[in-house]
């Protein structure tokens, strides 16, 4: 039950956000896609996600997984983009 808390954000962990954040900084940094690429459609993607939203709240009755890389995951990105230039502008600093 611990882990549909925190999944559905009623609750969240310092440690997870921060490594939420290096870890999409770095994709960031690397000129990566921040959720992966897909083969689906978007109009598939969509429908993924609105199947497994709240699949976790169901999961006692019919356990539902979702595999797909989709980029409607309800975060604004633009925290790891910000993040991202910060941490390459000290870096430029740095090396000056």
């Amino acid at each position: 039950m611990n882990l549909l808390v925190r999944f559905y954000g009623f609750s969240e962990n310092q440690r997870e956000r921060e490594m939420d954040m290096r870890e999409m900084v770095d994709k960031v940094k690397r000129n990566e896609p921040l959720y992966g690429t897909s083969t689906l459609s978007p109009y598939m993607q969509g429908v993924a996600a609105r199947n497994s939203r709240y699949a976790g709240v169901f999961y006692h009755i019919l356990p539902w997984f979702n595999f797909v890389n989709h980029e409607q995951h309800g975060v604004d990105t633009a925290k790891y983009y910000q993040q991202a230039e910060r941490e390459l502008e000290a870096e430029r600093n740095k090396a000056q």
